[in-house]
């Protein structure tokens, strides 16, 4: 959508990059319209099948990797595991009662079991057992596979790979006996490999979904939302919420809309006014996989036609710090040598600015290396120090401070 008379979004930043290898013209891809969101059922057809592909491809590979022959997840109706969802079909809104899901490596394939009732649209061999004979089934299948070593998703480190319950923890080590219970190793690095790694298929996805999350932005930042003088950032922070819900998108934060302003006092009533800079933070989930945009816009004053200079040198230096990042974040580095690397030619630069960046796809905050964090800036424990694989998604998410000559030398933000 162009820019309209009276709010102008090329004073724009788009805080969100992929790091990733695509096939030549997948931003082309007509299997991803660029005029509408997919429907449900479509949706449905790409999802299962990238599961099944991510089954097939990367978790044989992953559990060699990590040295575990048998990863068991397991998932109570309301209290899903964080991995579950990524690999459930998009019919699967939650776990049943209970889910114990299995995975056991045979040579250089994985098979795939649920014990109960469910099978998940045929993505898994089911071991048919009533709901209170699940352990009992699952006992006999360990017994058949007998792994030397079993991972489940306990983690002090990472959230994503923390989804075992104290509660079933308990069952599970009795389920299993002395014979098995000895061999259960945290799953961790498992869970966090499973979530991190992308197919080039989902990339070529993303693309799309990028392009959804920046029109809905573009949309919210014009006249066809914004009256200069009447309209508030809260009405915008609806707007946009209502938008993702309109479009049968989902959102995992709501919405915040801020003003910048010449004197540095924003009333309470926050009214969006001429000369105000507004800052956008925006995520939505589309085909399973989650968004977090930072954007920036400029309200023109009457007679002008661009933002002043000010800003847009202000622009720059984010811009140019972003490049930065991007510039460092290479497979095989940690978290924390990209954000020291970045911070140290950030000061050579003369930027005056924070980072904190982080992966992103099947979760907002997404499983992988912490670049920086916005109270961590000397670098991050323990995820900090986990390491880029290649085709990661990153949220590039930073700010740099400036003083802009035009409203008294007052610092701003550009996030």
């Amino acid at each position: 959508m162009p820019a309209t008379p009276h709010v102008r979004t090329g004073l724009a930043i788009a805080l969100l990059a992929l790091l990733a290898v695509v096939q030549p013209g997948a931003q082309s891809n007509p299997t991803f319209p660029a005029d509408r969101v997919l429907t449900h059922r479509e949706q449905a057809t790409h999802v299962r099948g990238w599961v099944e592909r991510r089954f097939d491809t990367l978790l044989p590979m992953l559990m060699k990797r990590t040295g575990l022959d048998m990863w068991i997840v397991i998932s109570r109706e309301y209290n899903d595991d964080p991995v579950f969802r990524s690999m459930a079909p998009l019919t699967t809104f939650s776990s049943r009662r209970r889910t114990i899901l299995v995975f056991s490596l045979a040579d250089d394939r994985v098979e795939r079991f649920s014990v109960g009732r469910f099978d998940y649209d045929r993505l898994f061999t089911l071991v048919q057992t009533p709901n209170d004979g699940q352990w009992e089934g699952l006992r006999k299948l360990v017994d058949a596979r007998n792994p030397a070593t079993i991972g489940v998703n306990t983690s002090n480190a990472w959230n994503h790979a923390d989804g075992l319950t104290a509660n079933e923890r308990d069952q599970l080590v009795a389920t299993l006996g002395p014979a098995h219970a000895g061999r259960i190793r945290s799953a961790e690095m498992l869970a966090v490999g499973w979530l991190e790694a992308k197919l080039p298929e989902e990339t070529a996805a993303y693309r799309h979904v990028m392009t959804v999350a920046h029109q809905i932005i573009r949309e919210a930042f014009s006249n066809a939302v914004i009256t200069p003088g009447v309209t508030t950032t809260d009405d915008v922070v609806w707007w946009m919420r209502q938008r993702v819900a309109t479009l049968g998108l989902g959102s995992w934060f709501h919405p915040s809309v801020s003003i910048q302003r010449a004197g540095g006092e924003v009333p309470a009533s926050r009214i969006i006014l001429p000369g105000d800079m507004l800052h956008t933070d925006f995520g939505i989930v589309y085909l399973g996989f989650s968004t977090d945009t930072q954007h920036n816009a400029y309200v023109l004053r009457p007679g002008e036609t661009a933002a002043p200079e000010g800003l847009r040198r202000a622009l720059a230096q984010a811009n140019a710090l972003q490049d930065i990042v991007m510039d460092e974040i290479r497979p095989g580095r940690t978290g924390n040598e990209i954000l020291a690397a970045s911070l140290a030619r950030m000061r050579e630069g003369r930027i005056n600015g924070t980072v904190y960046s982080h992966p992103i796809g099947l979760h907002g905050h997404g499983a992988g290396p912490l670049i920086g964090l916005w109270d961590y800036q000397d670098g991050v424990p323990g995820r900090g120090d986990a390491r880029i694989i290649p085709g990661m998604w990153w949220s590039i998410e930073l700010q740099a401070t400036t003083a802009v000559p035009e409203w008294g030398n007052q610092q701003i933000r550009m996030a």
